[in-house]
């Protein structure tokens, strides 16, 4: 007769008999693979000013990911816009010639074009290889893409707030040390014809403001050295502001680097 003990160790044996057919794993199955794709690129919503009178215009700002020879690669791409429908394909990038300077990525605005408002079906692919769909939604300037899943790219910028007239936006270069007191004073003299921007936090394509009122200039303008950067809203007539740049720019000692950007084009 078996004691208690022998039981019990007879039974664990009957249940691990039964589960263990259970965990096999069959070779004829198909293996679940998940599938993870690097980004290849970055992109945003960009609305692009005419650098001669302002005139915005909707598309997308891509760069690579990875640094290349030289700066001067630009992406190769086709762009197509049929009734409420956008696709984009990103197909590579395109080298310069000559191919001189640092190493860079390759960078480029991809335009759309001037959309009505409404809702747009939206597709980016990579190739043949990659397709990334979803939606467009565009209401009094402000433009809302809707992208669930994310291959191949890095979407930094979903969301792209209208930019009002009357803003401008900027830097001047410091390239030194007796710069930098010029720079200053150049910024001092710039906030007696222009006020506060007044804007929303949010990504206006040129720059992001952010809560506390910060503005963080987009990589596609932002400087590679020193400089003191300007956000304001023009209160005097462009006139006072082409006037107050041209006097630093052609000062006879230390002269200053400005770019300067206006919804009205660029000074």
């Amino acid at each position: 007769m078996m004691g208690p003990s022998h039981w019990r160790y007879l039974i664990f044996l009957l249940f691990v008999t039964a589960i263990l057919p259970a965990c096999r794993v069959d070779p004829d199955d198909d293996p679940v693979i998940i599938v993870t794709t690097p980004p290849e690129f970055s992109v945003d919503l960009y609305e692009r000013r005419d650098p001669v009178d302002g005139t915005p215009l909707f598309g997308l700002w891509v760069e690579s990911m990875v640094d290349y020879d030289c700066a001067g690669y630009g992406i190769d791409a086709t762009v197509a816009v049929e009734n409420n429908r956008i696709r984009v394909t990103l197909l590579g990038v395109l080298p310069p010639s000559p191919c001189t300077g640092d190493a860079a990525p390759a960078k480029q605005f991809l335009p759309i074009g001037k959309l009505p408002d409404g809702v747009y079906e939206f597709s980016l692919s990579l190739r043949d290889a990659i397709l990334n769909e979803g939606t467009l939604t565009i209401a009094n300037g402000r433009y809302i893409l809707v992208l669930p899943d994310q291959l191949g790219i890095d979407f930094q910028n979903l969301v792209l707030e209208h930019l009002p007239d009357g803003v401008i936006w900027g830097y001047a270069g410091v390239p030194d040390e007796l710069s930098e007191p010029v720079a200053d004073e150049f910024i001092f003299d710039l906030k007696t014809i222009t006020g506060e921007p007044g804007l929303a936090p949010g990504f206006y394509s040129y720059f992001t403001v952010s809560g506390t009122g910060n503005a963080t200039f987009h990589k596609s303008i932002a400087p590679a050295g020193v400089s003191e950067q300007f956000l304001r809203r023009l209160t005097t007539p462009p006139d006072a502001l082409e006037s107050l740049l041209q006097g630093y720019r052609s000062a006879t000692q230390q002269p200053l680097q400005i770019r300067c950007w206006t919804t009205a084009g660029e000074l």
